[in-house]
């Protein structure tokens, strides 16, 4: 945990912060803080800066002198398609885009993805909002993701996809990692173009009807690297290397 996030409900009527979950207990055990010690914060859905230790008992700690630091503009705004994987690596998905600052997760039926998993308790909200929030403590991010549930493939990428940008009158790239090309994404990028869509496939990968529909949707293939990748470990290579081009 490498900030501490905050939310609405944590602000009292005097302004001051009240902690009495596992956020208290990071500052009194992990980061072994004093009064009047400053500790780095982030109001979710907000700024980052710092706060100070006002109190410290043993059912709660407070929170005063917010110092927050001016929002800075992101340079690319990225939104991931994922077929939607067993729970436990759904854990990881939310974490990890969280952590590196995804916008929209929206999580997709495709012919390799169990029926079963979509009945999973992990995909309401209360059950999973949890694994987002120690994402962004651990990337240092606010920006809460948005998650949104797709149980039809080609009704999601005909008609969904295209309204959801409609609305928000973006053009993304879109960017489709497999094994089976040469490109790398180096060669499908375009550094005009901050608004970034990627699709990630199930364990056993898409079906050519599914990789077929995405390229006549405009999505660009390019090579990750010549290793088969467990899902999140997909995202986390795909991530990295967006994260690097200018």
């Amino acid at each position: 945990m490498n900030i501490i996030i905050l939310f609405e409900s944590d602000k009292k009527d005097d302004g001051l912060y009240h902690l009495s979950d596992y956020r208290a207990e990071h500052i009194r055990s992990v980061l072994k803080s004093q009064i009047n010690d400053q500790i780095e914060i982030g109001i979710l859905n907000g700024a980052l800066g710092t706060a100070s230790v006002q109190s410290i008992d043993d059912d709660k700690i407070v929170l005063f002198d917010l110092q927050l630091k001016e929002i800075r503009p992101v340079d690319k705004i990225i939104d991931i398609i994922v077929a939607l994987p067993r729970p436990q690596t759904v854990k990881k998905i939310l974490f990890t885009s969280a952590m590196m600052g995804i916008r929209n997760i929206f999580f997709i039926r495709s012919n390799r993805v169990e029926k079963s998993f979509f009945h999973s308790p992990l995909l309401e909200e209360e059950n999973y909002t949890k694994y987002l929030i120690n994402g962004l403590q651990q990337g240092k991010n606010t920006q809460m993701p948005i998650v949104s549930i797709h149980d039809k493939f080609k009704p999601f990428m005909q008609d969904n996809l295209s309204r959801f940008y409609e609305e928000k009158n973006e053009q993304p790239l879109k960017f489709l990692p497999e094994l089976d090309v040469s490109q790398t994404l180096v060669d499908v990028y375009d550094k005009k173009n901050k608004h970034l869509l990627v699709a990630i496939g199930p364990e056993g990968g898409w079906v050519p009807f599914e990789t077929e529909m995405m390229e006549s949707l405009g999505f660009h293939k390019f090579k990750l690297g010549d290793w088969t990748l467990r899902v999140e470990h997909a995202l986390t290579a795909c991530l990295a290397q967006i994260g690097l081009l200018k």
